[in-house]
C-alpha cells in the first residue's frame, strides 16, 4: 500500500532574502519572517490605525455644518443691513395721482324713508366699485367702512342715533380718491330713549370722513390715536368708532388700529374680531377716549374687522372696518428652504463653508471606501500550507 504524504514547500535563497527584506519594510517580528508556511501584511507599529465606523456620528458632523452655514447666512444678513445703514442713499418714493374713480358707492338697503323702531344697528348693503374702499356716513359722521368685494357689492354694520339719520356711502381708490356722490338714504328710529337722552351726544371732535391710511401718500392722514379726548361725553347712547387703519397690510407684519369710544357708562369692554378665524382681542377701556390696538394676519385675503364695545349697564354699541393683506403665505421651512436654495444663500460668504462641507464629505468618503475597498476588506486569515 502507497502512503501519500505532504508535499514539502521550499523556498530559493533569493526569494527568501526577498521577502526578509519585505518584512523588515513592514516590520514583521522574526517569527513571521519568510521560512514560514504563510505570509500576509501587517500594520506598522507607529502607523495610525483606523477606528469602526460606529465610532464616526455622522449625523453629529452634518448638525454641526448646518449650524455654521445658518450662523454664515444671519451674518451675512447683518451685515448686509448694517452696510445698507451706513451706506448713506435713501430711497424716495413718488406717488402720481390718477384718475379718481368714475362709479361711486350707492346704497341699496335699506330703502329711502326706513323706520326702525327699538333698533339701532342695521345692515347697509349698496353696490361699488371692485377693490375700492367703502365707507359710510350717517349725518356726516363715520359710521363704518369695509372693501368692496370683486362682485362689487358691499355690506357694512353700522350703528345709528335715535331720531333721523341720512346715510350715504363713498368709495375710495388705492390713492384715497373719493367716487362720485351718490342719492342719499333717509333712515328714522323710534323708541330708544337713553335715560332722558334723545340723541346720541356729539363729539367734541371732528372725525376723519376715511379712516384708511395707505402709505407713501402725501395725502393728509388721519390721526391714530391721538386725538384729543378729554371732553369726551359719557351717558345716553354707547358709541365706538374707527379713526384709522391701514389699508394694505403685509403677512405677518404688526400694524396699528385707532379707535374711539364715547357715551353709556364706564368702563367699557371691548371685543375686537379680526375675521377669518383669527384670535380675538379683549380690552377693558377705564374711561372715554382713544385707544391704539397691534394685529396682524398670517394669511392673504380681504378682512372685516368688528368691534363690540359694551358698558357698566350691558349697552352695547358696534363698528365695523376692513383691510386687505397681501404678499405670500410660506411656513418658516418653506421659507428656509427657499433662502437655501435660491439667490439669498449666494449672497453669503459661501467659499469657506464650501470648503468645510468638501473636507467633511472628503473625510466622510473616505472612510467609507476604506472600510469597503481599502487593506482590511483584503485582510484573510492565515491558510495551512499543503
Amino acid at each position: 500500500m502507497k502512503i501519500q504524504t505532504k508535499p514539502k514547500t521550499t523556498l530559493t535563497r533569493k526569494t527568501s532574502r526577498r521577502l526578509s527584506s519585505t518584512a523588515r519594510a513592514v516590520g514583521l517580528p522574526l517569527a513571521k519572517r519568510p521560512g514560514l508556511r504563510h505570509f500576509r501584511l501587517v500594520e506598522h507599529k507607529h502607523t495610525g490605525k483606523l477606528i469602526h465606523h460606529r465610532h464616526t456620528s455622522h449625523l453629529s458632523l452634518a448638525f454641526m455644518l448646518l449650524l455654521v452655514g445658518v450662523f454664515m447666512y444671519v451674518s451675512a444678513g447683518f451685515a448686509l443691513v448694517r452696510a445698507q445703514q451706513t451706506a448713506g442713499s435713501v430711497s424716495v418714493g413718488v406717488v402720481v395721482p390718477g384718475p379718481a374713480p368714475v362709479v361711486g358707492a350707492t346704497i341699496i338697503g335699506p330703502k329711502d324713508g326706513t323706520t326702525l323702531t327699538n333698533q339701532t344697528t342695521l345692515e347697509v348693503t349698496g353696490t361699488c366699485a371692485p377693490g375700492t374702499f367703502v365707507v359710510v356716513l350717517s349725518n356726516d359722521q363715520l359710521v363704518g367702512s369695509g372693501v368692496c368685494t370683486a362682485a362689487g357689492i358691499f355690506i357694512i354694520q353700522v350703528q345709528l342715533q335715535t331720531g333721523d339719520n341720512v346715510l350715504r356711502a363713498l368709495n375710495y381708490d388705492n390713492l384715497n380718491q373719493a367716487g362720485p356722490n351718490t342719492p342719499f338714504v333717509g333712515v328714522t328710529v323710534t323708541g330708544i330713549i337713553e335715560q332722558g337722552h334723545s340723541t346720541t351726544p356729539q363729539l367734541p371732535i371732528q372725525l376723519a370722513i376715511n379712516p384708511s391710511i395707505v402709505p407713501g401718500l402725501t395725502l393728509e392722514q388721519p390721526s391714530c390715536g391721538n386725538e384729543k379726548t378729554q371732553d369726551l361725553p359719557v351717558g345716553g347712547a354707547l358709541r365706538i368708532a374707527v379713526t384709522c387703519v391701514p389699508r394694505f397690510v403685509q403677512v405677518n407684519t404688526q400694524y396699528a388700529l385707532g379707535l374711539i369710544a364715547w357715551g353709556g357708562v364706564p368702563p367699557y369692554a371691548l371685543d375686537i374680531s379680526w375675521g377669518h378665524n383669527q384670535d380675538e382681542t379683549l380690552l377693558s377701556l377705564a374711561t372715554p377716549g382713544a385707544r391704539t390696538v397691534r394685529f396682524s394676519h398670517s394669511n392673504a385675503g380681504a378682512y372685516t374687522i368688528t368691534l363690540h364695545l359694551k358698558d357698566k349697564d350691558g349697552k352695547s354699541a358696534v363698528v365695523q372696518t376692513a383691510v386687505q393683506v397681501i404678499g405670500s403665505t410660506t411656513s418658516p421651512i418653506a421659507s428656509l428652504a427657499n433662502d437655501v436654495l435660491y439667490t439669498s444663500w449666494l449672497k453669503t460668504p459661501v467659499p469657506l463653508y464650501l470648503v468645510s462641507v468638501a473636507l467633511t464629505l472628503g473625510f466622510w468618503g473616505g472612510d467609507i471606501f476604506d472600510r469597503n475597498f481599502g487593506a482590511h476588506a483584503y485582510r484573510r486569515s492565515p491558510k495551512k500550507a499543503i
